[in-house]
């Protein structure tokens, strides 16, 4: 059976500062996380394709593949929220052309 010493797994008091110095270039290394878009994907917006509604809805239809679809200009859900909007029901009545947003739907 092999024995491991203690040193393999431990510092000593003098190489303590240097473990420190080194997980601090780490942490710098890693840089800032923001959740805020920057300036270029605010001025990008326009350009994404969310969802916008293609037909006049009256208050408790349904959403279908073929009255919610993906257009241009990019205000209103994200595409990827599609899923979660088909076979819900409409909250109000609706307009054609009407960017969808999450308070339209039931």
């Amino acid at each position: 059976m092999t024995q491991f010493s203690l040193r393999a797994f431990s510092s000593t008091l003098d190489e303590f500062p240097t473990m420190v110095e080194r997980v601090r270039i780490a942490e710098k290394s890693l840089g800032k996380v923001s959740c805020k878009m920057s300036e270029k994907e605010v001025a990008s917006r326009a350009f994404r394709r969310p969802l916008f509604i293609m037909e006049d809805m009256k208050k408790r239809e349904q959403f279908t593949r073929t009255i919610v679809r993906s257009i241009r200009p990019g205000y209103g859900l994200p595409v990827k929220e599609l899923d979660n909007v088909l076979g819900r029901t409409a909250k109000i009545d609706i307009s054609r052309g009407t960017p969808r947003t999450a308070h339209l739907v039931d």
